[in-house]
């Protein structure tokens, strides 16, 4: 239904689709941004944008694939191409939830292990929370000079839907195999024993999230100089040097020359991969497709009404 009516729009002119085989985009290609590609060094810039999440969302015009795919899939042609001699990690993001920001993290460590080159961080506008966390992984970071980043920390919130239901008379009632099966539920109040335990498992996860930090800021700062740089507030780019939190301020460029250095060259060519290498002008192009028009909120929204864990600087999406 959903190809026959995209098909019926695109053949009145209404839209134009741009799809592949089985009604997909096409395979990641290589795209020159800057620099004479018969230099053979390449520098690849793999963007992180938007909130993390493992999820595809999907909605009549567009689709948005899981952002480990598409992160592991570009990692995957930088290591194959021989002439990578050093990648950047384009990062504006507030961060996400939990185990995606992990696994992005895991498998930047991994391709470093593997691959031996260089990879930078660029910040742009936000990169905190699991921004921050996956640039961790990182040799170097380099902030715009209007970045916003930190908030160190882990966020879970509770929304009760009980005062609600009470005033429109329904009532839930779970049948369960012990006493905590429905903590959490928005359909009972919190009481002590679920706050007990959700902390617990808040203090354990941001004692990930500080070794993590730790082990990215080794030689820089020690986790007794970090705690207490992670009590979840943001800073700007000035106060993140200031406190040793990234390495340098500067633009795109800088970054560009950040990751020059570190791979000892002298000549580079910058590249990134998209699926639509077409629709990239330079080097502040989109390399991924757009958000869907609908749902993305949506799907926000309806995940807080459950417990969850985000590496996430909530105040972000509020302000969306």
């Amino acid at each position: 239904m959903r190809a026959s009516i995209l098909a019926v729009l695109a053949f009145t002119g209404c839209i134009s689709v741009d799809v592949g085989i089985g009604g997909q985009r096409g395979d990641y290609k290589e795209k020159v941004i800057e620099g004479d590609p018969s230099v053979g060094a390449k520098i690849a810039l793999i963007d992180v944008q938007g909130v993390l999440t493992s999820d595809q969302e999907e909605s009549l015009f567009s689709t948005k694939e899981s952002q480990v795919v598409a992160f592991v899939e570009k990692l995957r042609l930088a290591e194959q191409d021989a002439d990578v001699k050093a990648v950047l990690i384009r990062i504006d993001s507030p961060g996400g939830d939990v185990t995606t920001s992990d696994i992005l993290y895991n498998e930047l460590l991994a391709f470093k292990q593997r691959k031996k080159v260089p990879v930078v961080a660029a910040f742009m506008g936000v990169a905190a929370s699991g921004g921050y966390y996956l640039a961790s992984a990182c040799d170097a970071i380099v902030a715009h000079p209007t970045t916003i980043t930190g908030s160190i920390g882990v966020i879970s919130m509770h929304v009760s839907l009980v005062g609600l239901m009470e005033k429109i008379g329904v009532k839930v009632e779970a049948l369960k195999s012990g006493a905590n099966k429905d903590m959490g539920s928005p359909f009972r109040a919190m009481n002590d024993e679920d706050r007990k335990l959700f902390q617990t498992l808040v203090d354990q996860l941001y004692a990930r999230f500080l070794a993590v930090v730790t082990e990215g800021r080794k030689g820089r700062l020690t986790e007794a100089q970090i705690r207490p740089l992670a009590d979840g507030r943001v800073y700007t780019a000035q106060q993140a040097l200031d406190a040793k939190l990234i390495d340098g301020i500067g633009y795109l460029a800088d970054a560009v020359a950040e990751a020059k250095k570190r791979a000892n060259l002298r000549r580079s060519t910058l590249v990134m991969y998209s699926r639509r290498p077409g629709h990239v002008d330079n080097e502040y192009s989109a390399s991924v497709q757009a958000p869907p028009l609908f749902g993305g909120d949506l799907e926000h929204a309806r995940k807080l009404l459950g417990f969850h864990c985000y590496y996430l600087w909530e105040p972000y999406l509020l302000g969306k």
